[in-house]
């Protein structure tokens, strides 16, 4: 179980993942891009997408969690680009939203009936 999370130095283990997220653009022509998430942590994730992000920007991502059925927006930062996608770092308004992410990756690691991986 524990092979399929990586620790590549940061600072919390990233799960692999496969879901369907949506992410709205804050620039003076907002609109909602879809995006494919591959890569989860408490902090941030790593997703796919087709379009242009300036690294720096602020984006606002629309997650349903795979397991849940509520979606919930995390406000994020685009922090870095990589081949195909970018990664973003979310930007927590409370502890509340800190521990709902934490609560949640959490009750994936231990619970046997599911896999570490995140698909929905």
């Amino acid at each position: 179980m524990t092979d399929k999370i990586y620790d590549y130095g940061y600072r919390a283990p990233r799960f692999p993942a496969d879901f369907r997220l949506l992410l709205q653009t804050g620039d003076r022509n907002p609109g909602l891009l879809d995006a494919r998430c591959v890569d989860f942590s408490e902090d941030g994730l790593a997703a796919e997408i087709n379009t242009s992000l300036e690294i720096g920007a602020r984006v606002m991502l629309l997650i349903t969690l795979p397991g849940t059925s509520t979606s919930i927006r995390i406000p994020a930062r685009v922090t870095n680009r990589q081949v195909g996608g970018y990664g973003f770092a979310f930007i927590f308004s409370s502890q509340n939203e800190r521990s709902y992410m934490h609560e949640y990756l959490e009750s994936r690691r231990s619970s046997p009936a599911s896999s570490p991986e995140l698909s929905g």
